[in-house]
């Protein structure tokens, strides 16, 4: 009768089952992105002609390019370490992405504003402000993708990419498309003194909107170091026979806390900290020392993903940044150093001009792909190895061809194979990063000391270390290039080859998760593998989500012999 009594069995259960967050509040999270993508927009299409008009000795150009990402690879995975340890109850991610967003609003008043100051004056202003802008803009993306990955559930986490992708491709090309056009002759010019005054309107105006929409989409579980440890210790004891009737219940009790919340135990369990070691009295310690120890010494799967990120970028920057040069020099044979009011220079201004615009075409179809891809999600099993090979085979495609046949339509139709490529690795390497962290291999890769578990934070601050070294190669090499062809139009072919290398480590060296249940299934099988001949063993609680969504959970106590 007490051996009947304690074999438990309980049917659905209405807190297992995870509750969906609305389109709308994904819409809110993704608005970041836009702000972000504006913002960059304007950089891109100014920094040239802003730098130029302040009287910026040519030799500090490469210096002003290179402060940003050096800042970034020392700061970037200090900053995703902090996000996995804080513990303010307004999140872990929302204050490090404001306090890096009022940077950005901060670098792009410098930007647009200091060539209103003195000359001197205006040049330190200047360069402070693109170096900010570009620092806090690629440092932001490390939080607000661990923010993402936070409070996505794996069914969620391909549509909120998608979202956050599309809204990229949108905010830049609103960016390119108002950069592009002559706002001094409106209204707005007897209101502000200068073009880019205007547009630090305009930026002010939207990235504030995206920003707040952003913080305020949705809302994320405190972080609590004990109840952490309290989770880990139940997974631990459910994997163990237990040796007393105390064991089974504080088991059980920890099982139906975790069951009550699993959208906080997926935000807690999955991303604490990598670079902590927690000593006996509990407290946790980090230093520099431990957490670029586990950048170099991270999981093989996402060191093969940050070769692939890491060429594919590089491919990306140095066509973007150099692609508007390309069409004044080599399609509109214009010279940037020919006397003012010269035939060559006013080619080059309508070079550069059609350039903004093959820009805004390649933002759109960012844009468009990306919602394309969410509809080929949703009705077709598309995989992650095919968008990621076909974007970086797209793009060395197009910048071929772009090298080959320099003429003025083909470079605008070219430019598009960009936005491609720019949809894939705005999705495919985070996605891949969320199937990693499913994987027992990850989640327990403790090579730091410690045994603690990779967080979210720290992983995308190293995908987004890839960018700041991809920066640093191209405003290191590129410039070489130009000076031994003596002809822009290396940029392209080397915007191909780097293109072309991405497609190979995708498709030969990135691993590919095959299920994202293997292991799921195999530690169930573990769980509940035949008993053995010793009758005192115990099966812990399992919870299985069924198609539906709905929770059900099944425990089974034998311990006859024990009682």
């Amino acid at each position: 009768m007490i051996g009947h009594s304690m074999g438990i069995h309980q049917g659905s259960v209405s807190e297992g089952s995870i509750d969906r967050i609305p389109l709308q509040q994904w819409v809110m999270h993704g608005a970041v992105m836009f702000g972000r993508e504006f913002c960059y927009a304007m950089e891109t299409a100014l920094v040239t002609p802003v730098l130029l008009q302040i009287g910026l000795p040519e030799q500090y150009y490469s210096l002003t390019w290179f402060l940003s990402p050096i800042l970034g690879l020392i700061f970037t995975p200090l900053i995703g370490s902090a996000s996995d340890r804080c513990t303010l109850k307004w999140g872990r991610r929302r204050p490090f992405i404001l306090a890096l967003c009022v940077g950005v609003l901060f670098g792009v008043a410098l930007f647009l504003n200091g060539s209103l100051i003195g000359e001197t004056g205006g040049i330190v202003l200047t360069v402070l402000g693109v170096v900010v802008l570009d620092f806090s803009a690629d440092a932001t993306e490390g939080p607000i993708r661990a923010y993402l990955l936070d409070v996505a559930d794996t069914e969620e986490q391909d549509m909120a990419l998608n979202i956050h992708a599309f809204s990229s491709g949108c905010g830049g090309a609103v960016g390119y498309a108002l950069g592009g056009l002559d706002w001094t002759h409106t209204f707005l010019g007897s209101i502000f003194k200068s073009q880019e005054q205007i547009l630090f309107f305009f930026a002010a105006i939207l990235f504030t909107i995206s920003v707040a929409l952003h913080l305020f989409s949705i809302e994320e579980q405190r972080y609590s170091p004990q109840q952490d440890r309290l989770d880990e210790e139940a997974d631990a004891a459910s994997s163990t026979p237990s040796r007393s009737l105390n064991d089974i219940y504080e088991v059980q009790r920890r099982q139906k806390r975790k069951r009550q919340n699993p959208r906080a135990r997926h935000q807690s369990g999955n991303t604490n900290s990598s670079g902590d070691t927690e000593s006996e009295e509990g407290e946790t310690e980090t230093t520099v020392r431990l957490l670029w120890l586990s950048m170099l010494k991270m999981p093989p799967e996402l060191m093969r993903l940050c070769v692939c990120h890491l060429l594919t970028w590089f491919s990306i920057i140095a066509e973007a940044v150099f692609y508007t040069d390309f069409m004044g020099q080599v399609i509109y044979h214009g010279d940037p150093t020919a006397p003012a009011n010269s035939t060559e220079l006013q080619n080059y201004h309508k070079g550069v001009q059609m350039g903004c615009w093959g820009l805004v075409i390649y933002a759109l179809t960012a844009a468009s792909c990306s919602a394309l891809l969410q509809k080929y999600l949703d009705n077709f099993d598309l995989s992650i190895k095919v968008i990621y090979v076909l974007g970086t085979l797209g793009f060395s495609i197009g910048t071929a061809v772009m090298a080959i046949f320099p003429n003025v339509y083909v470079s605008m139709v070219m430019i598009s194979s960009m936005g491609i490529i720019s949809m894939s690795i705005s999705y495919c390497p985070y996605a891949l990063l969320g199937q990693y962290h499913e994987m027992k291999e990850v989640r327990i890769y403790d090579v730091i000391a410690g045994n603690s578990k990779r967080g979210f934070g720290i992983d995308c601050a190293i995908l987004s270390c890839q960018v700041y070294i991809s920066q640093i190669l191209v405003a290191s090499a590129l410039g070489a290039a130009v000076d031994a062809t003596g002809s822009v139009r290396v940029i392209p072919m080397v915007a191909s080859g780097g293109s072309f290398l991405g497609f190979l480590t995708a498709w030969f060296l990135v691993i590919y998760p095959s299920h994202g249940d293997a292991e799921a299934k195999g530690e169930q099988k573990a769980l509940t593998g035949p008993a053995s001949d010793n009758s005192g063993t115990e099966k812990p609680s399992v919870l299985k989500l069924t198609k539906k969504g709905a929770a059900t959970t099944t425990c089974k106590v034998e311990c006859e012999s024990t009682l």
